[in-house]
Parts: C-alpha cells; structure tokens; sequence
C-alpha cells in the first residue's frame, strides 16, 4: 500500500514537463553530480575540456540532492571552470523533498529524478547522459556518437547493452544509461514519472526496470532504440555512487570494499583534496590497513575482493590512459595502490584471459559492498 502511494504522489507531482524546449540544433551534455562530491565534476569538466565537443551547446550540472550545502560545492566549480556553456541546474524544495524520502539513498530514484531535471533544462534536440564514474578516453568519440544518433534517427543510442536477465532472454539490446545520446522529444514523448525505474508489467510478467529502461522497452520495435556498433573507449566503474551512498549509509559498521569503489573515490578524492579540508571517504593509506584488519572500517580480506581486484586494477590502468590523468596523477595513483598490488599479487599473476569479462554476478550487484 505504502509503495503504491508513493508511486501514485510521484506519478502526480510528475506528471507532466514543467518547462517548454526550444529543441536547437546541437546536444546538451547532462552531468548527474553528487552534490558532496565536487571532485568529480571537476573531473567530468576537465574530460570534456579534452574532447572534441563540436555542437554541444550546453552543458548542464544536475546536482543528486544528498550532501549539506544546497550545491554551493559543486557552483564553485562551475564558476571557476571558465566554460559559458555550463550551468546549474537548480533543485526545488519538492526535489529534496523527494530525493531525501528515497531508500536506498542515492538509488535508482534519484538517478531518475537527476535525469528529469536534466531533460526539463535542456534546450537542446539531443541530450547526452555522463556517468559520474566514467571517464573518456577517446576525443572524437562524443561527436561520432551524435552524428550516428542524428543520422540513424535513433531516440536513444548507448555504448554498452543492458545485461538484465529478461532483456538477454529475448534478444533485446537496451543499452544503459550510462554515456547514453538521446532525443530530448522522444524522452518529453512521455510524462516525466514514465522514465521512473520499477516493476512493470511486460508479456512475461511483472519485471523490474532501471530509469528510462522500461521507456526503451516499449519502443523497442521502433528500431531507434539500441548501441553502438562501434562505440569509443570509455572506462566505467558502474556502481560508485550508490556504493558510495552505502557506505555512508552503514556509518560505524565494518564494511567489505569488494569491487574497489570505496579506494577508487579515495584515489580520486587524494588527487583533487577539498580545498576546504573535508574529506568523503578515508585516505588510500588508511583503506590499505583493511588489507590484513578484517576489523577496519572498510575491509579487502574476502575472497570476493580477491577475484575482482585484477578487473578493478585493469580498469584503473585504462583510466590512467586518459588525458587528464597524464604525467604526474597516473603515477600517484600507481604509488597509492603498491600495497594493494603486493597483496593482492597472485590474484594479478593468474589472472588470465577472461579479464575482460565481468561476472554476470558483479554485473547484477546494485552497489560493491560485502
């Protein structure tokens, strides 16, 4: 009954688009951004300020809601970015309402709440949709993503297909949402609460869906819904920020680091310090003394953590390859995991050739604690 309501309030307060778009030529870029986190947006401008952004026309920050200072963090680095395409989009005191009522805390729901913010903004006919922890390693790979959705005339075109069970199951390549290109009319095609994630009826029974999932699964058989055949290089760490959100959420309990997206913040966080003195998560070297101390505050002694540090270490040399992670911070970040890559040595010696794949398991993990 309750989530039924929930549902039902949601479905009325969203109901329909609350802003006109103009619907130019060009893409915005929509950047979903942890509002106690501004490390990462400067990560995600820096990045873009290495691509090739040809006709993007707008660059839109949309804050998740969950942190103490009503976005000020992340407003400074938007002033101090130098980029006139980048703004703010701003929270109504209905948005914190809803987002601080959601559980999980920084789920699903507020992914979904980030991405109708972000659409109600944009001015643009195309908007494309940047993971927080994604990182760019090709510079023409945002443009030749526009062009193919443009000249395909597709209402969404992503890089990496979905891996949910009833999507493989009958041969359906939804991408996700993470660096996902779309038509800002096809997603303004519906009231904003139809991209809410949930469980939804399909010919097989009730299913559950991420946000916008359920709206590509709909308009599957129009042929504008899929991925790229040759889509850029791109480096992501699914799951950061939930898993984030989590870690905060089981304050002063021990928690298993499993899939390394605790330590990857530390490494990122001890690059970019806040120049105010906070910190969101704990330093790499105190991470590290959860290598032998299942006790610590956060813990690398299970067998999981073992089997997933060689794909976390792979994953973290690609990002090195990005430019904005050249020279000096590539090579910290390789000082900061030696004593990971000593302990973790023989998982990294006999790792083999199925590196690349990640276990169905892993995939299907909605945040990487133990």
């Amino acid at each position: 009954m309750i989530r039924f309501a929930k549902r039902w309030m949601l479905a009325a307060l969203f109901a329909r688009w609350r802003r006109p778009c103009p619907f130019e030529e060009g893409y915005t870029i929509l950047l979903p951004s942890p509002m106690d986190m501004p490390f990462l947006l400067r990560y995600a401008l820096e990045g873009l300020a290495r691509l090739d952004t040809t006709h993007c026309r707008q660059v839109l920050v949309v804050p998740d809601g969950w942190g103490d200072d009503r976005g000020a963090a992340l407003a400074r680095v938007v002033e101090a970015c130098g980029d006139p395409r980048v703004e703010m989009v701003p929270l109504r005191p209905i948005d914190y309402f809803v987002i601080r009522r959601t559980r999980p805390p920084g789920g699903a729901d507020t992914h979904w709440l980030q991405v109708v913010n972000g659409t109600t903004f944009a001015r643009c006919a195309h908007a494309f949709l940047h993971d927080a922890d994604a990182f760019f390693l090709e510079a023409d790979g945002l443009e030749r993503q526009y062009r193919e959705c443009r000249e395909r005339g597709m209402s969404t075109l992503g890089v990496t297909p979905r891996w949910d069970p009833h999507f493989t199951a009958e041969g359906l390549t939804i991408p996700g949402t993470w660096e996902l290109m779309y038509s800002t009319r096809w997603a303004r095609s519906r009231a904003p609460s139809a991209l809410k994630g949930g469980m939804r009826p399909t010919p097989d029974g009730v299913r559950e869906f991420d946000s916008m999932l359920h709206a590509q699964y709909l308009d599957y058989a129009s042929g504008r819904v899929g991925v790229m055949d040759g889509p850029p290089r791109f480096v992501h760490f699914n799951g950061t920020i939930f898993t984030y959100r989590a870690f905060r959420d089981r304050a002063g309990r021990t928690v298993a680091d499993d899939l390394f997206r605790i330590l990857l913040l530390a490494l990122l966080e001890d690059l970019i310090p806040d120049d105010r003195g906070g910190r969101v998560v704990p330093q790499v070297e105190e991470l590290a003394r959860g290598l032998g101390d299942p006790d610590s505050p956060v813990s690398y002694c299970s067998e999981s953590a073992a089997r997933a540090y060689p794909k976390f270490r792979a994953m973290v040399a690609e990002m090195c390859d990005a430019p904005i992670f050249a020279g000096e911070r590539s090579a910290r970040i390789g000082r900061s995991l030696i004593p990971f890559d000593d302990h973790f040595q023989e998982a990294l010696v006999t790792a083999r050739a199925g590196l690349d794949d990640e276990d169905q398991e892993v995939r299907m993990r909605r945040h990487g604690l133990g």
